[in-house]
């Protein structure tokens, strides 16, 4: 998972205050369940030290009407100095419940956790007059939740039906609307980009009819082509199956999940040869604290053994406090070290990923390195 979208917050000075609301079956007094679910976690970081003001900023998401979307997809927030940092849906979240957090870091290893399992998809459903322009997280565990929609209609004036006459007007008309066609593709392609700028993808989904999939990916430049699958399902036709959309879009991101797991496992295993790789707490830490970290690599399941000090700044890590204070200004503190190693990767540029239950690293991390460091 990539951690820039995280990368201000986690510059930031705390105190921080964490909140995971966990999702439910919404029901008919969803928005009032949620507000005594808030009122208590509220309390929860009251009594750790959290000010008023930040405390008054978190208060605002949860007591907006979505109409049952916090107990559908849950939540989570960060929110430090009375503003919001982070606030996102992610269904599920961890399956442990709310939790509240005021802590000098971000608590975030469990978002990670859901979302390295995720795969972040931009599915276009098009046909020759434009198309729908989802973004979509999808996981073979928690299904596909859409982020986001756009509709894109086409610009073209012509029809991009065919004409029935025949002779040289029917030749002319029908390259009006082979034109109308690739005119509409291209609208749909900005609107793609558009997507893949804000979203950041690790796919594209192209589905729809197949005249319309063909011109669109026509217009596709070289970069988003690479991105690219299709599939045979999904109709902009009212009554089109949603259910066969979405089996075949998860097929899709479950590939590409076993495939980006498969890449990491080989790369880390060959880096390992070059000294690229870093592998234990302690590597792992020195790693970090020289900004090497491309990937931290952590196992589903299992935790990150041990506990780090950390100051203000990033960089500031180790695991004796007298090491980690002469690296820093001001006080430094103890936290679990899964989340200092989240906090330097994440604010000096690197990414997470998951591996599944069953990889075997020692002090459950590792790290793919930008370049080599110590002997």
């Amino acid at each position: 998972m990539d951690l820039s979208r995280t990368r201000e917050l986690f510059e930031r000075p705390g105190p921080f205050a964490t909140v995971y609301l966990e999702a439910t079956n919404p029901g008919e007094n969803a928005a009032k369940q949620t507000e005594l679910r808030w009122r208590g976690l509220a309390d929860s970081l009251t009594e750790q030290g959290a000010d008023d003001k930040t405390v008054a900023a978190i208060s605002e998401v949860f007591s907006e009407n979505r109409g049952g979307e916090l107990d559908a997809y849950g939540r989570v927030v960060v929110a430090a100095g009375g503003e919001v940092l982070l606030d996102e849906a992610v269904e599920g979240v961890d399956h442990s419940g709310d939790v509240a957090t005021w802590s000098p870091l971000p608590e975030l290893g469990s978002y990670f956790r859901s979302q390295s399992g995720s795969v972040r998809v931009v599915l276009a459903v098009v046909d020759q007059t434009g198309g729908d322009v989802y973004q979509v997280v999808a996981s073979n565990v928690e299904g596909a939740q859409e982020v986001s929609e756009e509709t894109v209609r086409g610009t073209a004036v012509e029809s991009v039906h065919k004409p029935r006459e025949g002779g040289n007007a029917h030749k002319r008309r029908q390259r009006r609307h082979a034109e109308a066609a690739y005119q509409n593709g291209a609208d749909v392609v900005k609107g793609i980009q558009s997507a893949v700028k804000s979203f950041r993808p690790d796919i594209i989904v192209l589905a729809g009819e197949v005249s319309g999939r063909e011109v669109v990916r026509h217009e596709m430049p070289k970069d988003l082509v690479e991105l690219t699958r299709e599939i045979e399902a999904g109709s902009r036709a009212a009554g089109a199956s949603e259910d066969a959309l979405e089996d075949a879009l998860l097929t899709e991101a479950g590939l590409a999940a076993t495939s980006r797991e498969t890449s990491i496992r080989e790369r880390f295993h060959e880096a390992k040869g070059h000294n690229n790789a870093a592998e234990g707490l302690e590597a792992v830490l020195e790693a970090a604290r020289n900004g090497a970290i491309d990937t931290l690599l952590l196992v589903d399941g299992a935790q990150v053994t041990g506990e780090l000090w950390t100051g203000a700044t990033p960089e500031a890590i180790s695991t004796e406090k007298d090491r980690a204070a002469a690296l820093t200004d001001g006080e430094v503190v103890q936290r679990p070290a899964e989340q200092v190693l989240l906090r330097t990767t994440g604010a000096l540029g690197g990414s997470v990923s998951v591996l599944g239950a069953g990889a075997e690293l020692v002090d459950n991390v590792g790290a793919l390195l930008r370049f080599p460091v110590g002997s």
